[in-house]
């Protein structure tokens, strides 16, 4: 049954598909912040709005080939890509009958309850789901490269996801200060992944915006955030969306985001540092790292001094959080994962069939070792030939990975791949102009 939101992207999506195939993708970026959305909904299964415009994607590319216009050249990381994605096709096919009957991480029964319940594997339903959203991730990679890209627009669209989301989680913070329930029914519609509930929030914190659980939403701030950061030390953009972006991380207190959000100004800093030897010091850069320091201090100092419940929040998510259940559980997890990596003598259990808390522990016993370096390789490689004048996209993706290792274990969710295609168009368009560049000399050398 199609939803109000399904019907929104639908129609935004065949107009672009029509008439301004360059905005495409920034609708699919904006897509991806409705994880918990359905665009229409079967039974206990919903389709997200992102698959709705990457299919469209996929379509307008293939009618460009039947009209015969010429892709860009394929980037040499593709190899990777492909590699990747056809091991872990076929792994969510052939593994699970081959090592049917091995106890699993059930990803319908959850991390907390798979702690003490453990179905045995076999090949089920999220293979081919998991199988076949792959498959279209991978072939909107490919549909890049034969469709138009506009720049501008892109970067439009990045920005208004950002305030989409933002919006959306100063709000939720908002009403539970004030003691309104938030509607969360309108954006977490999809029964597959529209899980949380408001009971589970408090203080203004632990707010999922639109995304599933506050994690998610988590990685999906620190993203932007970091990426907001590079560009200020990078001398490109102000602090205005960098605070924005630390806030909206504070208020959703995810773990592994608060701690990505600590190590990355770091790794910021020593990158950008002012001190150029013997004797040079640039001054600029300098303040730029004092702000950032006061920024992210200064803030935190005063929320935890006159807010004893986010206090207790901040707490429970950070150095309280080894003594959880939950961290039992999903360190367990973790740990399950490696053995069944081990006990599938590497080539694990099949795309789709076991869950665990990291991306590493779920890529290992999901696809294996070949997949997992697949996919390692494809993604360094990608981000390596990223231009300097977008050195942001490099961190923003370095610093989800980071915190898709710690606790963002779905390979196939769009947020992911955001960056992959970001980082896909640029190249093609950086080659494009390096080609259209090239061409000028020889003209004037004629004219001369």
């Amino acid at each position: 049954m199609p939803t109000v939101i399904g019907l929104i992207f639908l129609c935004c999506s065949v107009y672009f598909f029509l008439f301004k195939e360059e905005g495409l993708l920034g609708l699919l970026i904006i897509a991806c912040v409705f994880e918990a959305a359905s665009a229409a909904n079967f039974g206990e299964r919903g389709i997200q709005p992102y698959y709705v415009v990457a299919i469209l994607i996929i379509g307008r590319a293939l009618l460009n080939k039947l009209l015969g216009a010429k892709s860009s050249k394929v980037p040499s990381s593709f190899k990777w890509l492909v590699i990747f994605g056809c091991i872990s096709v076929a792994s969510a096919f052939i593994a699970p009958i081959i090592f049917a009957g091995i106890p699993i991480y059930d990803p319908k029964v959850g991390i907390d309850a798979g702690f003490l319940i453990r179905p045995p594997l076999h090949l089920g339903l999220n293979n081919f789901v998991q199988a076949s959203f792959l498959t279209v991730h991978v072939a909107v990679a490919f549909s890049l490269l034969a469709i138009k890209f506009s720049p501008v627009k892109t970067r439009k669209a990045f920005l208004a996801a950002f305030y989409i989301e933002v919006g959306f989680i100063f709000t939720e913070a908002a009403c539970q200060l004030v003691g309104i329930k938030f509607p969360l029914s309108l954006v977490l519609n999809n029964p597959g992944y529209g899980i949380w509930t408001s009971s589970l929030e408090g203080y203004g914190t632990r707010n999922p915006g639109t995304f599933s659980e506050p994690s998610f939403a988590g990685g999906f701030v620190i993203f932007y955030c970091v990426s907001f950061m590079a560009e200020y030390f990078a001398d490109r953009q102000g602090i205005f969306r960098t605070i924005l972006g630390m806030l909206s991380s504070a208020l959703v207190a995810s773990t592994s985001s608060i701690f990505v959000l600590g190590v990355a100004p770091i790794a910021l800093m020593i990158r950008y540092s002012p001190f150029r030897m013997p004797w040079y010091i640039n001054l600029r850069r300098v303040k730029k790292i004092a702000w950032m320091s006061f920024l992210i201090i200064g803030p935190l100092v005063a929320a935890l001094v006159l807010s004893s419940g986010y206090r207790e929040i901040l707490g429970s998510a950070t150095v309280s959080k080894g003594d959880t259940g939950s961290f039992i559980n999903r360190t367990t997890s973790d740990l399950y994962g490696l053995h069944l990596a081990i006990v599938t003598h590497g080539l694990g259990v099949g795309l789709g069939s076991s869950r665990s808390s990291s991306m590493i522990a779920t890529l290992l016993s999901n696809i294996g070792v070949a997949g997992t370096l697949s996919f390692g390789i494809f993604y360094f490689k990608l981000f390596k030939n990223v231009a300097k004048s977008h050195a942001w996209l490099r961190w923003g993706a370095l610093a989800y990975l980071l915190n898709a290792c710690m606790g963002l274990p779905d390979i196939t969710m769009p947020v992911f791949w955001i960056p992959i295609f970001i980082a896909i168009a640029l190249e093609v368009q950086e080659g494009l102009t390096s080609k259209a560049s090239r061409k000028v000399p020889l003209l004037a050398c004629d004219m001369a």
